[in-house]
């Protein structure tokens, strides 16, 4: 029936189809002769006529020819051409010609994916790079992104160390301040909404089962994402699903893990804590308490985990199928924390009437259940006082009387519910016409969807603190979010030889429409009229409020790409976008996008020729413009709040509900990147070391960010506008090297070795009319309203915005070494009996006196050099695997140390616990914007670590595979924080600010896979 409904689809093609007459038809492959490799995009011509084939990316073809007898020549760059005579094709028959083309001074080498087709490595004049699954990070992966850390330079991805939890990736650096910086993510050819899309709270990419995951390319230059427009500011990353293959085949992969936390926050320990109160707050001695409580220890715990994956692939002739299925269940080492989920996918590839017909099918569903901790209890933990007990003795839970004081987390985390759930699918149905009557010419249709439905519910009882401290008789609150995204894309493709002028063309253009449509319901009670239902439902309640907000966008789109090459040496790329997108107001609602590269594969002069260890140096050049659109809907357009009943306005005896508009800026338009690329590719002793070297210049205009404005105007205090200039620039390597060969199960050892080295400066801003040459960024924790850090131009965006400290002896000096003149106003040298911040801070601009002037721009939360450094080996059934990244130049704001780092937290009416770096510093007083708190969080870390074993023919089985794994093996740093990198989540206000975040943990694990 399904193949049935496809005929009467395509009907309209065939009506046309010279081939519906009395024709035969020539088939076969197209395979190296080193090695057997399939060679896809060969160029297979009937010589005397204008018929002809491309190969496929299996190495097949299909040529319809009337009967007769042929001559046929196939050429592909890289290999010596071949021809084949007296080829007989008879009526209704199939005749099969099969060719094996020997490399010539090019080496056979892979296709890589780009935008809307496959190009031979050889070929691309951008910066691309694709990870297999052999090369793969291994353990505990629940996300794509942890896939490749480490393993493509430039390419930073960072955890937040949650089980699931989210994941940042940024190539070559953020490019906006407000918009995303998240790269633009295409599964299996249907984009994702940047930043992945709806979920319940955690990663919105763990729909994807990483198990499934064929490979990962990233596309880092204009010149390979321009072709998706206004989404390839931040790079663009492909992920191709694994496929079925001839014959079946079943898998099962089974494993287990123990998670243990391996560093937490240095706090006084309970002798030290009341050490520390008797002299400096002898008041609150009555409130320490006999209690020996390790409160984090509380609330951590051993997280288990177990994963079974279960897949079912094969094929026959022209027919492909996988289907698989997945179970995850990973606790975290935070109790009250989970990752729980289910997934499937099917994947379906077949050739129909002769080959002229493609079809894929790609589906994929999951439902996901996650649990969180409450909000705030990591906190709790560390600031509560650690000679306090769980329970008192009267087995009750133990709390402060004072709301001033933490809450007991071990309540929290018995009483408080936080629970998400979520079900998503994404999948798409493509088919593929390749034209009989015009060689190289394809037509593709690809429709495609993207629905997802979360659910996040929380529930505090009457009885937690919090809901105890302020009457507030017990809170519910559910969001319902669901989004559904389509796709409709057409693109025609065509691929011929240029004989006569000694090359060939590759020519694509297309349209594309999208359709994102999101809705949101929010439940909202308070003062509930009882606890018994919990998080199942709502009782009645003193408050009661329903939210619906509906969103909807569109984007439209044309495109256009052109590969030409010359003597299989010069390679010419250029390619144009226009996209509309509804987001912007009239005027401003499309953009172009262009990009431009050029390549010259200089191994291939014959002037190197004799140059025996270079087997391939190629140069290229690209220059490109993307676009961001990933920030809100509706900007440019003015909504209406309607106040609540506390703000009203009295007219007469009557009180009337006031609408406020929102501030706008109509005029906002795209952000723009204009970046420049110069790579060089190389292989030396016939490719057995290979790399790349680039230098990059990116630069983008139109910053979008919600900025203050002056007084008075725009009926608020801030709104979202383009502010200003951004520039980031580097430099990455990578090198690729096969240091040892063995034959026969000998050994064998695979090591690769990337670096980048990337700087941004914001160059230009202008903030809204204010005046403003700087905008204050990143909240922290003390006091109300504080920001560490600042946009200033000539500054990296998010530098830390703080005083320069004294230092003595290798100390924050905080002493009484200074005073002020009564008369004049200024800084003496004179101590005042007082330590005030003319002692402790240099005054930077020499106006005797310490105030916000003195604070400068210091240091950047992006690390100037990032390095990786993968290796895999195998010595006859064994195999072994590990990855090792550094971070450098990177700094951090220690918030927990900060915050918690001063003596005076012990007099108020509740004494904190208090950082340990008290005990160096002596502060009595906060020093929020001391420098002293922006440590130096370069680090070197051993990802993971993997050894295993494979039995073949092991009774029932092909093969079995055992193996163990260790993540987060080690990690050497001077930061004195929890973890130098989990700060690191973007270009938002938390960007490099340690505020108590998530416990990173060592995780071990054992599993084994099956093959039958």
């Amino acid at each position: 029936m399904w193949r049935i409904g496809v005929v009467g689809l395509m009907s309209a093609l065939f009506a046309a189809d010279p081939a519906l007459a009395q024709t035969g038809r020539i088939t076969g492959s197209v395979t190296s002769a080193e090695g057997g490799a399939p060679v896809p995009g060969a160029q297979v011509h009937v010589q005397g006529t204008s018929v002809g084939a491309v190969t496929r990316d299996d190495g097949r073809y299909t040529i319809t020819v009337q009967p007769g007898t042929y001559a046929l020549r196939v050429t592909r760059i890289g290999f010596t051409p071949d021809s084949m005579a007296n080829v007989v094709v008879r009526a209704d028959e199939a005749t099969t010609a099969d060719f094996r083309l020997t490399p010539s001074a090019i080496r056979l080498a892979e296709v890589v994916a780009v935008g809307y087709g496959t190009q031979r490595a050889t070929q691309v004049t951008g910066s691309v790079q694709t990870v297999g699954r052999e090369e793969f990070n291994t353990g505990r992966i629940v996300n794509p992104e942890q896939l490749i850390q480490a393993k493509v330079p430039g390419v930073q991805v960072i955890s937040n160390n949650e089980p699931g939890g989210g994941t940042t990736i940024r190539v070559r650096g953020g490019t906006s301040v407000n918009a995303s910086n998240d790269p633009l993510y295409v599964v299996d050819g249907v984009p994702i909404v940047v930043g992945g899309g709806i979920s319940s709270g955690r990663n919105a990419m763990n729909f994807i089962n990483p198990n499934d995951i064929e490979s990962i390319t990233v596309l880092k230059d204009a010149s390979a994402t321009a072709i998706y427009g206004s989404r390839g500011a931040n790079g663009v990353v492909l992920i191709t699903t694994k496929s079925g293959a001839q014959g079946t085949q079943v898998t099962y992969d089974v494993s287990a893990s123990n998670s243990r936390v391996v560093r937490e926050p240095d706090l006084l320990s309970p002798s030290e804590f009341r050490a520390a109160v008797q002299k400096y707050a002898p008041s609150n001695v009555t409130l320490i308490g006999s209690a020996n409580t390790d409160w984090l220890g509380a609330i951590e715990r051993d997280a288990t985990g177990q994963e079974h994956n279960l897949a079912f692939s094969g094929g026959r002739d022209a027919m492909r199928y996988r289907l698989s299925l997945g179970y995850l269940d990973q606790e975290g080492v935070i109790r009250g924390t989970n990752a729980d989920r289910l997934s499937a996918a099917l994947n379906y590839n077949d050739r129909m009437f002769g080959d002229k017909l493609e079809v894929r099918t790609n589906l994929k569903g999951t439902r996901t259940k996650d649990r969180f901790s409450p909000n705030g209890i990591i906190g709790a933990a560390i600031a509560l006082a650690p000679t306090q007990p769980i329970r008192t003795s009267t087995g009750d839970w133990f709390q402060w009387t004072n709301s001033l004081g933490a809450n007991n987390p071990v309540s929290d985390l018995a009483l408080v519910s936080d629970k998400g759930l979520e079900y998503r699918s994404v999948g798409n149905i493509e088919a593929k016409y390749n034209a009989p009557w015009v060689q190289g010419l394809s037509a593709t249709v690809r429709t495609g969807y993207d629905y997802a439905r979360a659910e996040r519910t929380t529930f505090s009882p009457s009885t937690a603190q919090a809901q105890a401290e302020q009457n507030l008789g017990g809170t519910f609150t559910q969001n319902n979010p669901s989004q559904l995204n389509t796709l409709l894309e057409t693109f025609a493709n065509y691929v011929r030889p240029l004989d006569a002028l000694h090359g060939a063309i590759d020519l694509t253009a297309g349209y594309t429409y999208e359709q994102f449509q999101y809705d949101s319901t929010r439940a909202f009670a308070q003062g509930l009229s009882t606890d018994l239902l919990g998080p199942s439902g709502i009782p009645a309640a003193k408050t009661q409020q329903n939210f619906l907000d509906e969103q909807d966008s569109r984007l439209v789109s044309f495109f256009g790409r052109m590969n030409y090459t010359l003597y299989d040496r010069y390679i010419l790329s250029a390619s144009l976008r226009r996209d509309g997108s509804s987001k912007f107001g009239p005027g401003n609602q499309w953009g172009y996008f262009p990009s431009a590269g050029i390549a010259w594969r200089a191994s291939d002069e014959s002037f190197l020729h004799g140059i025996d260890w270079l087997s391939n140096l190629k140069l290229r050049l690209s220059w490109g413009v993307n676009g961001n659109q990933a920030f809100g809907n509706y900007l440019a357009y003015t909504s209406y709040l309607v106040g609540t009943s506390t703000a009203q306005v009295q007219f007469g005896d009557q009180f009337v509900s006031i609408i406020r508009p929102s501030a706008v800026d109509p005029n906002i338009k795209w952000e723009k990147t204009t970046s420049t690329d110069f790579g060089i590719d190389y292989g030396v002793f016939n490719d057995r070391i290979t790399g790349s070297l680039e230098y990059y210049n990116k630069k983008t205009k139109d910053l979008i960010f919600n900025v203050p404005v002056a007084a008075g105007t725009n009926l608020s205090n801030y709104v979202t506008t383009n502010i200003g200039t951004l520039r980031n620039q580097g430099v990455e390597f990578g090198l690729n090297a096969r240091v040892f060969d063995g034959k026969d199960g000998g050994f064998t050892w695979d090591a690769s070795f990337n670096a980048a080295h990337n700087t941004n400066e914001l160059l230009a801003l202008y903030a809204s009319g204010t005046g403003n040459t700087q905008i204050l960024v990143g909240g922290i924790s003390g006091a109300v309203g504080n920001n560490i850090q600042v946009l200033e131009p000539g500054q990296p965006i998010n530098s830390f915005f703080v005083y320069k400290h004294k230092m003595q002896g290798g100390k924050p000096l905080y002493a009484d070494v200074a005073g002020i003149n009564a008369a004049t106003g200024k800084i003496v040298n004179t101590p005042d009996g007082k330590i005030t911040d003319e002692d402790l801070y240099v005054d930077l601009n020499g106006d005797g006196a310490i105030d916000q002037k003195d604070r400068r721009a210091y240091k950047s939360p992006t690390p100037r050099w990032t390095l990786g450094q993968s290796s895999n080996m195998t010595w006859r059934g064994f195999d072994a695997s590990y990855t090792v990244r550094a971070h450098l130049g990177n700094y951090v704001y220690n918030n927990v140390a900060s915050n918690q780092g001063y003596y005076n937290a012990l007099t108020g009416n509740i004494p904190n616990n208090l950082s340990t770096s008290v005990l160096k510093t002596n502060f009595v007083t906060p020093q929020y914007f001391s420098d002293y708190y922006v440590e130096d969080a370069s680090f070197l870390r051993m990802d993971n670590v993997t050894l295993g074993y494979t039995f073949r023919r092991l009774r029932a089985a092909r093969q079995v595979r055992l193996y163990g794994t260790v993540q987060n093996v080690f990690t050497l740093t001077d930061y004195t924080g929890v973890d130098p990198e989990a700060a690191i989540v973007g270009f938002n206000t938390t960007f490099g600010i340690d505020n108590n975040i998530y416990p990173r943990a060592r995780t071990f694990l054992a599993g084994a896979s099956f093959t039958f």
